[in-house]
């Protein structure tokens, strides 16, 4: 498969990536977006962590909190230009568990109104992913394929989730 350019955009509307910005090149699948992430591109990078828990412990707190803390619609409205402009994104997470003990996290998200581009997945651009994986009795690695710019809150939240540090939610724009 052919190495594809990552972009996506913040809530505030910035586009990130590298090249033109008229050819947006959107991951339409988890798959796309793991795998742009783990290629270097820009604006984005992969972190591994291991934590001193039981697997089935991270992943209940990862679920319990991202739940609670990651499925909002977030509503702004402001002047631009002398005219009120209105608009929201609608975070949706998912914590799938697989085979053993392993599991899946996936962060989209849906602007409205949409950007100019390419079109979204279903379900919303692809902004944060992780995989948890058990390492034995008490330790559990969080591999963590996110941006750059724009969700640092989100993956610090995530973090602390996984160490049992931590039940605040980070706040969405």
């Amino acid at each position: 498969m052919a190495a594809r350019k990552l972009r996506w955009a913040l809530p505030c509307g910035i586009l990130l990536g590298a090249g033109s910005l008229l050819a947006l090149d959107v991951p339409q699948s988890r798959r796309e977006f793991v795998e742009a992430v783990a290629s270097g591109e820009h604006a984005a990078k992969m972190e591994r962590f291991v934590f001193e828990r039981d697997f089935d412990r991270v992943y209940a707190d990862v679920a319990r909190q991202s739940s609670a803390c990651l499925d909002p619609e977030v509503k702004r409205s402001g002047f631009v230009g002398g005219q009120m402009e209105v608009s929201s994104s609608s975070y949706h997470p998912t914590l799938k568990r697989l085979a053993g003990s392993a599991a899946e996290f996936t962060l989209q998200v849906v602007h409205r109104p949409r950007g100019i581009g390419a079109t979204p997945p279903p379900g919303g651009l692809y902004v944060m992913a992780a995989d948890l994986k058990s390492l034995g009795k008490g330790r559990t690695e969080v591999v963590l394929y996110r941006p750059t710019i724009g969700f640092k809150k989100i993956a610090e939240s995530l973090k602390e989730w996984a160490a049992g540090e931590g039940d605040d939610c980070p706040k969405l724009r």
